[in-house]
């Protein structure tokens, strides 16, 4: 499992702590389309991303909105309410097969309290979360479409080759056509 030799590698858990984590956890396979986190549903459970790409939405009266992309080692959560207990206002779902690596909300208590490697894990999610969300936010309020597209491309030059190009031109909050348009220009260039 290559995800959790990645968490090794940064949290550096102990023989015993790494058995911990591997006993709580279990493998999920979601076929393409199948979600992993509804809207409106609290979710019990984490997971990180073994094999997969996956998109985080929201669901309007009349659009989806995408919010995020999650790849390989990506963590895949409904915050709300996996903390909390809320229903979730995201829903996240499988665009190709996918393999999780999954724990529940109780087990990964469980870990919090007696896994120091676990507890890194934590620490380190909430600041990554917490750099990508104020990283996402800034962008949208500074930045022009084509400098986001620009961006997008830089940091996953994979995206066009995983991901439909409508819910590219979502998490762009532009059209699809707008899309299009970028590419070609960026192609000719």
């Amino acid at each position: 499992m290559r995800v959790l030799s990645n968490l090794t590698k940064l949290v550096d858990p102990s023989e015993q702590e790494l058995a911990m984590m591997k006993e709580r956890m279990c493998l999920k396979t979601l076929r393409k389309n199948e979600h992993f986190v509804r809207q409106g549903i609290a979710s019990q459970e984490i997971a990180l991303v073994e094999k997969g790409t996956m998109r985080l939405y929201i669901e309007t009266p009349d659009k989806e909105i995408c919010k995020d992309f999650l790849f390989e080692n990506s963590v895949a959560c409904s915050y709300d309410g996996f903390f909390f207990g809320q229903p979730s206002r995201v829903s996240i779902q499988a665009l190709q097969e996918t393999q999780l690596l999954v724990w529940t909300k109780e087990d990964s208590h469980y870990l919090y309290k007696t896994c120091p490697g676990w507890q890194r894990f934590w620490n380190l999610l909430v600041v990554e979360q917490l750099m990508k969300t104020d990283y996402r936010e800034t962008s949208l309020l500074k930045d022009s479409p084509d400098v986001r597209f620009r961006n997008i491309l830089e940091e996953h030059p994979v995206l066009f080759s995983r991901i439909p190009l409508q819910y590219i031109a979502s998490y762009l909050g532009i059209t699809r056509e707008t899309l299009s348009r970028y590419r070609s220009r960026i192609l000719n260039d």
